[in-house]
């Protein structure tokens, strides 16, 4: 069964998924929903989000709206991942009513909640790490709690079966090395490395539009062959920022470059030096569309249009 957690991580990390704030111009969209457990009546107000611009080391999409939040119930804070059955319904209630996942509201995040509730209702573990993947997102403003989830998800995917030819596998692992990368573990985080196969991964793109199949999936082998292969300098030199600019989307990155309010640590300025020619001619290109828009408005406004 499709659940919303699926379609949420789907909107928000496109092909690559396991692969920031509200884009401008999003809306909401609201629906009336009734709580499977206590039948209370609520409504999910949900933002419309954006196609995101490429994504952060930890998956997060860039320009949308990510994770997106799942419906709740008001009362007794049961996330709503999926339409549940009724068979589910029955168990989840002494779940729902625990000390433990009431606990849980007061300090952990609305994925981590769906991630608790996933475990205990034995959903497998691809979609139930996805979860826990994505409560790091909702705890970029809580240091010590998102490093207590990086932690977490780190140990649970070290102990999924190992899959080398699965792609999902691979974003798992992939993520998990990122996790330990900022934790600061990167003895660990080079262990896990050196253990996923990247021959797999150094496939050619075969011609066709993005659409085949077969054209898409090596374009996702690509994009991971390249992330990883981006790792190892991040580890070498010990960088456990949340946003290495060599392991952000190249647009991105370059954005950062050119905005003088970015602050930026000794690693992002020396990026940004290595490509200053490029980052010039971007920045003349950036002053050139200005001054034409400056044009238009004044021409506009003395036409009276």
């Amino acid at each position: 069964m499709r659940t919303r957690l699926i379609a949420a991580a789907a909107a928000a990390c496109a092909a690559a998924a396991l692969l920031a704030g509200p884009a401008a111009g999003q809306g909401t969209a609201r629906q009336s929903m009734t709580c499977p457990i206590g039948g209370v009546s609520f409504d999910y107000v949900v933002p419309v989000g954006a196609p995101p611009l490429g994504e952060r080391p930890d998956g997060k999409p860039y320009g949308t709206v990510a994770p997106m939040p799942l419906p709740e119930c008001p009362t007794n804070g049961l996330v709503l991942y999926k339409d549940y059955t009724p068979e589910e319904v029955a168990k989840l209630e002494p779940l729902v009513g625990s000390d433990t996942y009431q606990g849980l509201r007061k300090n952990d995040t609305q994925y981590y909640r769906a991630y608790w509730l996933m475990k205990e209702m034995g959903v497998p573990g691809q979609l139930s790490l996805l979860a826990l993947l994505q409560a790091g997102w909702e705890a970029d403003a809580r240091p010590a709690l998102r490093a207590r989830y990086l932690a977490e998800f780190a140990e649970a995917t070290a102990k999924a079966e190992k899959r080398p030819n699965d792609l999902r596998w691979v974003g798992m692992e992939a993520r998990a090395v990122n996790a330990l990368r900022e934790l600061g573990k990167f003895d660990e985080a080079k262990a896990r490395l050196a253990e996923i196969p990247l021959a797999p991964l150094d496939v050619k793109v075969p011609e066709g539009p993005p659409t085949d199949k077969k054209v898409g999936e090596a374009r996702v082998r690509r994009a991971w062959l390249a992330f990883l292969t981006a790792m190892g300098p991040a580890l070498e030199r010990k960088d456990s920022s949340i946003e290495p600019f060599d392991l952000l989307p190249r647009s991105v990155a370059l954005g950062r470059c050119l905005d003088p309010g970015s602050k930026l640590n000794t690693s992002q300025k020396a990026f940004c030096e290595k490509d200053k020619a490029e980052i010039d001619s971007l920045r003349a290109a950036q002053a050139r569309s200005e001054e034409e828009m400056k044009a238009l408005a004044k021409s506009r406004e003395q036409s009276g249009r």
